[in-house]
């Protein structure tokens, strides 16, 4: 009698809670991706913490989107007030360098190609393709644990995402590597539905140079540069050979590294562009990496620190090593 009474006890429960209008985990999900369809522009600001190198780099992050398919992410580097933008208009995917007034643009399906943590679409996309996901009630908001697609890591493996009950939209996202660490941060502010766009909002042009008006008190002036070295060898691998030439815009170095895990990296000191030319073609994807925005293939990371151009190749490490070896750069390691 007793069990059939906690039976009863227990139905009437969920009955009453549906009765309240308690929502399940699958009316939670199929809402979220309602809100992704229905949505047709948003701008929302978020700070993100990159942590390498038992380091925290902070990044102040302005996020614009509207439909159907228009982004554009504003970074700004805490550490070195660097500012790159990546933009994806329906001419293609580019990424901005203000301070050098110079642009790229991508052979690539960014950003829905892989796992972004600062992007609405990408998150709950995430959310969508993972049947394994574990999802819990945390006040009034909802907590999703999810695996990660980082197309150019395997180290990055799942990520923690807390979505407003109210709105549906992140408040945060962790993600976190094979040994549990955390390896990026994203907390959102209060986001936008109705922001007012500029006509040419997603152009190329109007980006630069209204970032180099908005910023032109911050960008970095490169007055101080020098050549940086890696400090993240794998065990084996050693500086072989340096070659530092002269040239037009001040130097370029070119290193060879040999034993366990061989590459090559080539530094070159770059101008700021007087006018803003023609985009140089990148074959590759935009990734994160601790400096700012990188773009990498599976044998190359090439990247921008301080008005120097940066270009590992090797066809011994995997996107990961390459990774791990950029963000190891430091202007006064020993040789």
């Amino acid at each position: 009698m007793k069990k059939f009474v906690s039976i009863l006890l227990m139905i009437i429960m969920i009955f009453a809670l549906y009765a309240c209008g308690e929502k399940t985990q699958g009316d939670i999900i199929k809402s979220l991706g309602k809100r992704m369809e229905d949505i047709e522009k948003f701008e929302v600001n978020a700070v993100m913490e990159v942590k390498e190198m038992n380091k925290s780099h902070l990044f102040d992050v302005n996020i614009k989107y509207k439909e159907p398919s228009f982004f554009k992410v504003t970074l700004k580097n805490r550490d070195s007030n660097n500012v790159q933008i990546v933009l994806k208009n329906k001419e293609g995917v580019f990424v901005l360098t203000p301070a050098l007034n110079k642009s790229f643009k991508f052979q690539s399906d960014w950003p829905l190609n892989s796992s972004q943590p600062y992007l609405f679409q990408s998150i709950v996309k995430d959310i969508l393709n993972d049947e394994d996901m574990v999802f819990v009630k945390q006040g009034d908001d909802y907590v999703f644990e999810t695996k990660v697609n980082y197309r150019r890591s395997s180290d990055l493996t799942k990520q923690k995402i807390i979505i407003d009950g109210k709105t549906l939209f992140p408040k945060e996202v962790i993600v976190y590597d094979t040994n549990n660490n955390e390896k990026i941060k994203v907390l959102f502010e209060a986001v936008n539905y109705k922001p007012k766009f500029d006509k040419d909002e997603f152009k190329v042009e109007f980006s630069m140079n209204h970032a180099i008006n908005t910023y032109k008190d911050e960008l970095p002036t490169f007055e101080d540069r020098s050549i940086m070295y890696p400090t993240g060898l794998i065990e084996g691998t050693q500086l072989h050979q340096e070659t530092i030439l002269d040239i037009s815009t001040g130097k370029r170095a070119i290193m060879t590294f040999v034993g366990t895990a061989p590459f090559t990296v080539v530094e070159e000191y770059l101008s700021v562009e007087s006018e803003m030319g023609g985009s140089e073609i990148i074959y590759g994807d935009p990734v994160i990496i601790c400096s700012g925005i990188a773009f990498q293939t599976d044998t190359t990371l090439i990247w921008h620190d301080n008005g120097i151009e940066f270009l590992i190749i090797s066809e011994n490490l995997n996107p990961d090593q390459l990774y791990d070896v950029a963000n190891s750069f430091m202007p006064d390691a020993k040789k």
